[in-house]
């Protein structure tokens, strides 16, 4: 029988779906898993291996150990820091869920930015950089909620959180200091997300599904992450050049109730976004929303340009479209019936619209 190859994983933290990656790359490739560090924090002595997919560990004496077995065996590390070895990296798209989350708080129409991390590492370097400069491309600032010391001082972002202004979009670095940053803002009585908008990264849902407040995070697709170290080691020990780095793209980003607000103050066009909100199937009119709303034609327009830059139509005409792409994915109805579930009459104006906003037809929508 052909022996298998053996291969050892070392991981600073144990994420589930990083391990599925690993294994499912294991299991095409016929490797023999070493898990011991894994699940029993051990690590192997008693057969040799012939490769090893490492993460930086908190802990010197089991980076001392990575740097020992890279020396003999091919060796990917998994994230952006390194053990203190030259080995092939495959990391996460730091800078594009900096951009993700820039993003998503613009659409929410945030006008104030915060960044917030409990401590500082190469990750959360990445990310703070590329949400910060996204920011000021949008033409604001971003405020740094940290505060800037090891271990985290509540006192100091307890104060910063209290004098910011409000409503504010802030980016955490990962779901775990999100949930850190929820805390601190029910302790001091901050609504989330009325006054305070939070996205994470990471997209944990035994974390943020089941945070006191849903956390919105972006996915850093981790089981893929695993994966791709996984195929750069095969590469690796097949004597094949491979990348110094290779980033695994991040996304979707997956809205929860931290930011299921928009960071609106005038009360008539919070009411006038509920209105379409909520009754946009029916025969919406400018005029019917404005009176809805207790103000005039005009003044609707002009709080809509100025606080969403889009007009009354054009925000209705998403929300419908929106909504339709819904129904398509979930092959709930056909085209006729989508469309007037929607608000938008008939299949005609449905293709037109959605081939228009989205340039793909809708009968493409659900590929």
């Amino acid at each position: 029988m052909k022996r298998q190859t053996s291969i050892f994983f070392l991981l600073g933290w144990n994420d589930y779906r990083i391990f599925q990656g690993i294994s499912r790359y294991a299991n095409q490739a016929g490797w023999q898993m070493d898990t011991r560090h894994f699940f029993r924090n051990l690590f192997p002595t008693d057969r040799s291996f012939r490769g090893m997919i490492a993460m930086y560990h908190s802990n010197p004496a089991v980076r001392a150990y990575i740097r020992k077995k890279a020396k003999s065996v091919p060796t990917v590390i998994l994230g952006t820091q390194s053990a203190g070895i030259r080995a092939p990296q495959v990391m996460p798209n730091d800078r594009q869920a900096g951009e993700m989350a820039a993003q998503h708080l613009s659409d929410l129409f945030h006008k104030n930015y915060g960044w917030f991390a409990c401590d500082v590492d190469p990750s959360g370097k990445a990310r703070k950089a590329s949400f910060e400069k996204k920011v000021r491309k949008l033409g604001f600032s971003c405020r740094d909620l940290s505060c800037g010391a090891k271990p985290l001082n509540e006192k100091t972002v307890l104060h910063k959180l209290k004098e910011c202004p409000k409503p504010i979009g802030v980016m955490a670095r990962d779901d775990h200091d999100a949930s850190v940053l929820i805390s601190l803002c029910q302790q001091a009585e901050i609504l989330i997300p009325e006054e305070v908008s939070i996205v994470g990264v990471g997209d944990l849902e035994s974390l943020c599904a089941f945070s006191p407040v849903p956390i919105s995070s972006i996915s850093l697709n981790m089981e893929e992450l695993g994966f791709q170290s996984a195929a750069v080691l095969d590469q690796m020990m097949q004597g094949r050049p491979v990348p110094p780095r290779t980033i695994i793209p991040a996304g979707p980003l997956h809205r929860r109730f931290s930011t299921d607000c928009f960071a609106l103050t005038d009360p008539h066009l919070k009411k006038a976004i509920k209105i379409i909100d909520t009754r946009f199937p029916e025969p919406l009119t400018a005029n019917t929303i404005a009176l809805a709303s207790g103000i005039s034609r005009r003044q609707l327009y002009k709080l809509f340009s100025s606080e969403m830059q889009c007009t009354p139509y054009h925000y209705l005409l998403k929300v419908r479209l929106n909504h339709a792409r819904d129904l398509i994915r979930n092959n709930a109805l056909n085209f006729s019936k989508i469309a007037k579930a929607s608000g938008l009459n008939n299949r005609r104006t449905l293709n037109r619209a959605f081939t228009r906003s989205f340039g793909i037809s809708p009968s493409k929508a659900d590929l």
